[in-house]
């Protein structure tokens, strides 16, 4: 009956040690974790987590990151303020950090081919060390001639410890050279299959950035357009207003007419600033891929007009595209490395001959301390060489390798298989943009002819209104008519531009000009504003 109450007694100290330790736990690590020791000792059984300035101070002092300067010089600021779609991709291919990195990587997958090429030539090691050494020896005998060491004359008879002192150095000079390697050729050839596709990451890296660059160059001036439009959209939507308002005043008009001129006024005011920002993010975008930290600058020389026309049939696309782009030949290479890792992987059950060879010299001098117990001032010279061929092979790994060779060809098939699906994207990506292509065509000349055709009606209903047959309602739809089409005709045109610009990205190919379009477009967004007899009726 008094065994239980000691047990429990027992399990209660068992826990109270248990959570004395795990809170003792915490607190320590919660003390590794803070910069001041001072704060762990404060700190309760509880630890909370440190506050983020207690964690920055962390590693204060210590060598921290590259200097951020600008590393490359700046751009001329008088071509930064006309800038063309063809200077602005070549700044951002010669001076983008994207596409130097790319070109490291490139070259230091030739190093590595280098080092793959230099398992040819054998390995030497050399190695020397030296220093004092010392001894003492003890003996429980009397010197004798039998110990090897004279008795007469030598008063060594009773002497029971000999000590001796001496500097030793001591040289080696290995050298292995593998006469038969089965892994040499397949890593050689792997590291050929990596080269390219590093070279191929670099080209597709110049091509993506060069198409970014020509995309936010577009970018820029659809934003501008849609500033310059407008600006011009608004202020006749406040002539519109104070119209509005004026014949409100004059008794011959409602103020119906005034709030909806007024919500049209402020629709367009919400777009202009929406545009405003378009224009602050398109060359901040820009500045970026050209590497120059003043994005203000940027402005492009050339109107916003369409860039050409695809003139080139589907086929030829489509067969362009196939030998242009880097990604199948990509994926093509993958096939041969994880092929060529196979062979490396089963090159473990393959014999492997090493011809080595060693030299070993010794170099001692000393051995005088008490005595003389040996020749004084002696001086020894140890030479050793040997060469030895050595041959090595696995018999058995328990199927690692096989294993690891069957999974290799696994994923070279697997490969094989992105190789298809890439080829199915490419046709399929080719085809989608040529119809666009197309089609855009005919879509930005239908929207030029809507400007057009709205701004006529824009005019007539002026002069229909000056003339006392129309009402400003009138007008306001009119006007709502040429905001849509112009902000369609904007989207539109910078669609189609960027479809061209994707094409040639994508095959290669050169987009062809075509005055035609361009002349039956003309300029649609360059007048936009009412006729002087409506702003005459202020």
């Amino acid at each position: 009956m008094k065994r239980r109450p000691i047990r429990q007694a027992h399990r209660l100290s068992l826990r109270l040690s248990r959570t004395l330790a795990a809170a003792v736990a915490n607190v320590i690590s919660a003390g590794l974790a803070l910069p001041d020791p001072a704060l762990a000792q404060s700190l309760p059984a509880t630890v909370s987590p440190p506050e983020v300035k207690a964690v920055e101070g962390l590693g204060a002092g210590w060598p921290g990151p590259m200097p951020t300067g600008d590393r490359l010089p700046p751009l001329p600021p008088d071509l930064l303020g006309a800038l063309t779609m063809e200077q602005a991709a070549a700044w951002a291919v010669d001076r983008n950090p994207v596409v130097r990195s790319a070109y490291q990587s490139l070259v230091a997958t030739q190093n590595s081919l280098g080092a793959a090429y230099a398992s040819w030539w054998p390995t030497l090691n050399l190695s020397l060390n030296g220093g004092p050494y010392a001894s003492k020896t003890f003996y429980n005998y009397p010197f004798s001639a039998s110990a090897g060491f004279p008795i007469s004359g030598s008063g060594l008879s009773s002497e029971r410890v000999f000590e001796a002192s001496y500097f030793q150095a001591i040289g080696q000079i290995d050298t292995t050279w593998n006469l038969i390697d089965p892994t040499r050729s397949a890593t050689i050839w792997q590291s050929k299959y990596l080269v390219r596709q590093a070279a191929d990451t670099y080209v597709i890296t110049r091509r993506d950035q060069r198409l970014k660059t020509q995309s936010a160059y577009i970018d820029l001036q659809r934003a501008l357009a849609a500033v310059q439009t407008g600006r011009q959209i608004v202020e006749n939507d406040e002539l519109l207003y104070r119209l509005a308002q004026t014949r409100v005043q004059m008794g011959v008009a409602s103020r119906l007419e005034v709030f909806k001129q007024q919500t049209v006024l402020l629709a367009d005011r919400q777009a202009l600033l929406a545009a405003e920002q378009q224009v602050e993010t398109a060359r901040a975008n820009l500045a970026e891929l050209l590497a120059t930290p003043s994005p203000e600058a940027l402005t492009p020389a050339t109107p916003f007009a369409p860039l050409g026309a695809w003139g080139h049939s589907l086929d030829d696309s489509i067969t362009a595209s196939l030998a242009y782009r880097k990604v199948l030949e990509q994926q093509l290479l993958a096939v041969k490395t994880n092929e060529a890792q196979a062979q490396i992987y089963l090159a473990t059950y393959r014999p492997t001959l090493q011809l080595i060879t060693s030299l070993y010299w010794t170099k001692g001098v000393g051995y005088l301390n008490q005595g003389p117990p040996f020749v004084p001032n002696a001086r020894s010279d140890e030479w050793n060489g040997s060469a030895l061929l050595q041959l090595t092979f696995t018999g058995f790994d328990g199927g690692q390798a096989r294993m690891n060779a069957a999974a290799a060809r696994r994923q070279a098939a697997a490969a094989a298989e992105t190789y298809s699906a890439t080829l199915l994207k490419v046709r399929s990506e080719v085809q989608s943009l040529v119809a666009q292509a197309r089609s855009g065509r005919s879509i930005v000349l239908a929207g030029a002819e809507r400007i057009k055709a709205a701004n006529g009606a824009l005019r007539l209903q002026t002069l229909r209104f000056n003339a006392g047959y129309g009402t400003i309602t009138d007008v306001v739809q009119a006007q709502q008519e040429i905001s849509q089409a112009v902000s369609s005709y904007i989207q539109n045109l910078a669609t189609y531009n960027d479809t061209l610009v994707q094409l040639s990205r994508s095959s290669g190919l050169p987009v062809q000009p075509d005055p035609g379009l361009l002349q039956a477009v003309g300029d649609p967004l360059q007048t936009l504003r009412l006729p002087t007899r409506m702003a005459q009726m202020r």
